[in-house]
């Protein structure tokens, strides 16, 4: 018995209906999508940012196509050997750009949303690919569809997965190793994917059971980090901003740091630091009360003033400048999770 033994005679006939054809070659990956949408207990990804990945992937599918044929025409590589050599480094290098800009930019807070953000700007690409070979492949076996739309998916929504992760589980560390090592992984898998493509049915089974494993585990790792982040940060930040808020912070370790400042800064820049950090709790605390929020299917109201906070942050970052947001770096650790949290509150603010 073969693996071909193994696909029911209905998907091997030609001549199917053209919506099984878009229906094998599209929705596999978007219903993965969606469940894991499903399984983000917090809502970290909102439905205009997961269809602002999605248009990003698919753009980066146009693109990679260009590309794609100069580069095939310029070099004269044999199809095999720029399906392994070649595609997996233009595709997964213009798939990460918009995961790693998101996360550069401090949109993405932890391994969740990276991995449903990831995911999506994968699925985008797959969807605009699978489009182009349902018009070139024309009228063949259902198996070729379902092949297509259900292991490449895969395949692209998971190496974009894998990439935004590691950048977002190592971005405190330094930007361009983590962002090397997860690109590289990535080409890695797409390269092995295009090369086992001679075995269609075994490596898209290995496929459609590995990565929702792989990602079910990456879900799991999230969520312990984000709650832990959730219990010790809030206690921590609401202890802070009382002690700030009573005029006492002086009296505190943290109190006297911000006292040795003055031996390096001016004392109206202090001033300025202990507002900032000010502000700072206050955000840290509405955006983890919002996420226990949403985890119980609520939110919370608009706050008119937040814009005006947030405005006032940026202009005493400005102010302090770079070596002050360093000095302050000891107490107020504004990085990875907490510097996505201006971005989220914002967001959420706007509803």
């Amino acid at each position: 018995m073969t693996w071909n033994d193994l696909i029911p005679p209905v998907l091997m006939a030609p001549g199917a209906h053209p919506g099984w054809r878009v229906a094998l070659a599209l929705l596999p990956v978007l219903l993965m999508l969606a469940a894991l949408v499903g399984l983000d207990s917090f809502r970290l990804v909102r439905g205009r940012r997961v269809a602002a990945a999605l248009g990003a992937g698919g753009a980066a599918a146009l693109v990679a196509y260009v590309g794609n044929t100069l580069v095939l025409e310029v070099t004269a590589l044999s199809a095999t050997a720029f399906a392994v050599g070649v595609a997996p480094v233009v595709e997964e290098g213009l798939k990460g750009l918009w995961v790693a800009g998101e996360i550069r930019a401090g949109r993405v807070g932890f391994l969740v949303d990276a991995a449903i953000l990831g995911f999506a700007t994968g699925a985008g690409f797959a969807v605009v690919e699978n489009v182009y070979y349902l018009h070139l492949l024309g009228d063949v076996p259902l198996v070729v569809f379902a092949i297509r739309g259900l292991g490449t998916a895969l395949m692209h929504g998971g190496t974009t997965a894998i990439l935004a992760v590691i950048l977002r589980g190592r971005s405190g560390t330094g930007r361009l190793l983590p962002a090397a090592a997860g690109l590289a992984l990535a080409v890695v898998v797409h390269a092995a994917f295009n090369h086992l493509m001679r075995a269609p049915v075994p490596t898209t089974l290995a496929l459609a059971v590995g990565m929702p494993l792989l990602l079910l585990g990456v879900y799991r790792q999230g969520e312990r980090r984000l709650r832990a982040w959730l219990g010790e940060g809030f206690d921590r930040d609401r202890e802070l901003l009382g002690l700030i808020r009573s005029g006492q912070v002086h009296a505190s370790p943290l109190g006297q740091y911000l006292l040795s400042l003055r031996t390096t800064f001016p004392a109206d820049l202090v001033a300025d630091m202990l507002c900032l950090l000010r502000l700072q709790v206050e955000l840290s605390l509405r955006a983890k009360g919002t996420l226990l929020l949403r985890a119980e299917g609520l939110r919370p109201r608009p706050d008119p003033d937040l814009p005006g906070k947030l405005d006032e942050v940026r202009h005493l970052e400005h102010r302090i400048g770079r070596t002050g947001q360093l000095a302050l770096r000891p107490v107020c650790h504004w990085q990875g999770a907490d510097r996505w949290q201006s971005f989220f509150v914002s967001e959420e603010n706007r509803g």
